[in-house]
Formats: structure tokens, C-alpha cells, sequence
């Protein structure tokens, strides 16, 4: 007999897929439990709403992403390797998981998604918003509202992640990292163009590659 929390699992596997290509409204509950091999009671059982379905799955992968942006900041000598690190760990995971980040982005603002989960899933990232403080105490970064740069990061990420997918070269997708990296950290940096940027293009005072 198959285990239950197998089956809770294929119904949030199922549903994330389903929403992603069908939306809220296209995606009934009896496709759900079909597509998962389920009953539909079974699938109520577990999540007696559709909206209970949604904020689960939002939970889920706004852990998930909070928790490999996170990754290995720690090691990090200093805030802005800890930032780069961030940045790294973000596309990695948005190229890695494509239906979680698309279903992230499609109801990062959605009225189906309850406040408590926004909520919840927003302070999985408060680890970068007091990096963002500390760079501005430290006079590293902008004095500007943390919470709109933390917005713009987001947006950055936003932009560049569709063509970070499309992009099948890996050599050419660490390159885009690394730009996308560099303009970021310009905009962020209270001193720009003494930051991250690529290494193969730096640049010396003289204005010549070293």
C-alpha cells in the first residue's frame, strides 16, 4: 500500500505542474486528483480547499528557494562575496527549478495565496534584507530604503531569469551571471565599479585589461 505522505506529495508535485500551464481557475480540483492518481476525496483529505493546495505549495517552495539562496553565505569573508553568493545561488535554483520558480512568480501577488502565507514565505528571505542593512551600517551600500533595494534585486532576477533559461551554453550562462552580477552590484554598491564584476574584463586604472 502506497504511504500517505506519497500521495500528499504526487497531489503538490501534480498541482504545481497544473497550475503553472493552466492557472488558478483552469486547474480544478478532480483534474488535480486525477493526473496524481488519487481519488478526489483522497485529495480533499489533505487539503480540503484549493486555496489550503495553493498556500502549501507556496510555503513549500518559498522554503525551498529561501533556504538555496542561504546556502554557504556563511563561508563568505565579506558582505558583498556574501551578496555574490546570494545572486549565484539564485539563478542556480531558478535553472534548476523552472515550474517552482514560474509558479513563485505567478502567485507572488496572488489574492488566492492568504496573507499568512505571503507572510511566511517573505521571511525566508529576511536573512537578505539585514545583509542589505549591514552593507548600508558599513558604508558598502546605497543609503537607500533596504526594502526597495531587496524589491529591486528581486525584479533583476525577474528580468534575467528567462533568458538565464533559454540560454543552453554553460559558458555563455556564467557569463550572463556574472554581467547580470556586475550591474547589479554597481547600482547597489555606494562606490561603484570597485565591486564584483567579471574578471576577464576588469579593468585597471589605466583603463588597459591587466
Amino acid at each position: 500500500m502506497e504511504p500517505s505522505h506519497d500521495k500528499r506529495d504526487a497531489i503538490l508535485k501534480t498541482a504545481l505542474v497544473l497550475f503553472c500551464e493552466r492557472g488558478f481557475y483552469g486547474t480544478p480540483t478532480s483534474l488535480i486528483s486525477r493526473e496524481a492518481g488519487v481519488a478526489t476525496g483522497t485529495l480533499f483529505f489533505y487539503f480540503p480547499t484549493k486555496e489550503e493546495l495553493i498556500d502549501t505549495l507556496y510555503r513549500r517552495i518559498k522554503s525551498e528557494a529561501g533556504a538555496a539562496l542561504k546556502n554557504g553565505i556563511d563561508r563568505e569573508p565579506a558582505l558583498q562575496q556574501k551578496l555574490c553568493r546570494v545572486w549565484e545561488n539564485a539563478i542556480a535554483w531558478v535553472a534548476e527549478n523552472p515550474d517552482k520558480y514560474r509558479f513563485m512568480e505567478q502567485f507572488a501577488h496572488s489574492p488566492f495565496v492568504s496573507s499568512t502565507a505571503h507572510e511566511e514565505g517573505m521571511s525566508h528571505f529576511l536573512f537578505l534584507l539585514d545583509l542589505i542593512r549591514d552593507g548600508i551600517r558599513e558604508g558598502i551600500i546605497r543609503d537607500y530604503d533596504p526594502v526597495l533595494l531587496c524589491s529591486i534585486l528581486a525584479a533583476s532576477l525577474s528580468g534575467l531569469a528567462p533568458r538565464i533559461l533559454e540560454e543552453k551554453d554553460p559558458e555563455q550562462k556564467a557569463r550572463l551571471t556574472r554581467q547580470a552580477l556586475a550591474f547589479f552590484w554597481n547600482g547597489l554598491a555606494r562606490d561603484p565599479g570597485t565591486g564584483t564584476g567579471d574578471p576577464k574584463t576588469k579593468k585597471n586604472k589605466r583603463g588597459k585589461k591587466p
